[in-house]
């Protein structure tokens, strides 16, 4: 579905399910608006929900990073430690998948004839950035654990859409490996935040304390997360 508000154009989808119990209108980037609602919430309403929150939605595009698209092209920027990279694609008909290569300062996207779309590129680039997040994520947790004296019971590394990381009661410590795209302080903030959950399982005052304790700037690497600057 789509919405136009004064000549912004937005794709609007529409999330229900018995567990929503409120309508509410979410920014998900700044071409795209999510409406939820309780079950029983009559569709054709949809657009009428949004246009009372017009002003709102205007205002806050303005705050919202616009999220990357690779376009297939003769080049293109990945994200990667905190900068964009210059990526060439390079025709290899002897691979089956879309492989991506780390150079000096750039990439190389190897695809074949059959499998070079948008979403080829992305699944080769979701490979490539959990291979760098063992790679890279895998020691900040053993030089943080050493300073923490915090140890968890397993890290793993999967893609997730919404959190850039969680803490299990039974202290299993999940990363979303698209945070190999921040730079490295960002990439340990997000490591810290996981094992101080290990003594503190809410968001609590004491949580923050001991976080602020270890890594006094943690606001500013949290704004670098939330707002997506590399």
């Amino acid at each position: 579905m789509i919405i136009t508000l004064d000549n912004h154009t937005f794709t609007l989808s529409h999330h229900t399910s018995k567990r929503i119990k409120r309508v509410s209108v979410v920014l998900q980037s700044k071409d795209h608006i999510v409406v939820k609602t309780p079950l029983k919430f009559k569709a054709h309403l949809i657009k009428e929900v949004v246009y009372g929150y017009k002003e709102w939605i205007l205002k806050t595009i303005q705050k919202v990073p616009r999220k990357e698209k690779f376009d297939i092209d003769d080049t293109m920027l990945i994200p990667y430690l905190g900068e964009k990279l210059p990526a060439v694609l390079v025709e290899d008909n002897s691979i089956q998948k879309v492989k991506i290569k780390l150079l000096d300062h750039s990439f190389k996207v190897l695809y074949n004839k059959d499998c070079k779309t948008h979403e080829d590129i992305m699944e080769g680039l979701k490979i490539f950035y959990k291979y760098q997040a063992y790679k890279i994520i895998d020691p900040l947790f053993d030089i943080w654990c050493h300073q923490t004296k915090l140890y968890p019971q397993k890290i793993s590394y999967r893609y997730n859409k919404t959190r850039w990381g969680s803490c299990s009661h039974q202290n299993n410590i999940s990363i979303n490996y698209k945070l190999i795209q921040f730079d490295q302080k960002a990439i340990e903030y997000v490591v810290l935040h996981e094992l101080c959950h290990i003594k503190e399982k809410n968001h609590s005052k004491r949580f923050w304390d001991l976080l602020s304790h270890f890594m006094p700037d943690y606001k500013l690497q949290e704004r670098k997360l939330r707002f997506g600057v590399l």
